[in-house]
C-alpha cells in the first residue's frame, strides 16, 4: 500500500481546502497559539500517496499543483514527487510536506531535505503579493 504525505502548516491562518492536482485534500489548522499544545506546534494532514494521478486529491509520483488558500492570501506551488525509480525514495515511504509561507520542503521521515519548491502568492483577486518580510 503506498505510503502518505503529511502535510504541515507552518502558518497561523488555516488553510482551508487545500487542492491538489485540481482536487480538495482537505484542510489544515494553522499553528497552535499556545492554547493546549506547545506554541508554533504546526497542525497537518495526511493526503494519500499514488503511482500515477488518480483524480483525487492524492500526491503522485512527478508534478503536483498544490493551492494553499489560507485566510490572506493564497499560495501556488509545484511540489515534485520523487520517482522511485530515479530517487532512494519507494513509493510505500511516508514523506513530510512543509507548507511555510514562500517555501514548501519535501523531507523523508528521517528528516533529510529531498527538494524545496517555492510557494507563490496571490490575494483573493489572484494578483501576486509579497509577504511580510521577517522581523
Amino acid at each position: 500500500m503506498p505510503g502518505s504525505v503529511y502535510v504541515f502548516n507552518l502558518y497561523n491562518e488555516p488553510i482551508t481546502n487545500l487542492t491538489i492536482g485540481g482536487y480538495p485534500a482537505g484542510s489544515i489548522n494553522g499553528y497552535s497559539n499556545g492554547s493546549g499544545a506547545p506554541r508554533y506546534t504546526p497542525a497537518s494532514l495526511s493526503v494519500p500517496r499514488t503511482k500515477y494521478p488518480a483524480g483525487s486529491g492524492a500526491f503522485a509520483i512527478g508534478d503536483n499543483s498544490v493551492v494553499i488558500p489560507w485566510d490572506s492570501f493564497r499560495g501556488m506551488a509545484m511540489v515534485t514527487i520523487p520517482n522511485p525509480g530515479t530517487a532512494p525514495v519507494s513509493l510505500d515511504d511516508p514523506l513530510i510536506l512543509l507548507l511555510a509561507v514562500n517555501e514548501a520542503i519535501l523531507l523523508n521521515t528521517r528528516g533529510y531535505v529531498l527538494s524545496t519548491f517555492p510557494v507563490q502568492l496571490a490575494n483573493a483577486m489572484l494578483e501576486s503579493v509579497e509577504p511580510e518580510p521577517a522581523s
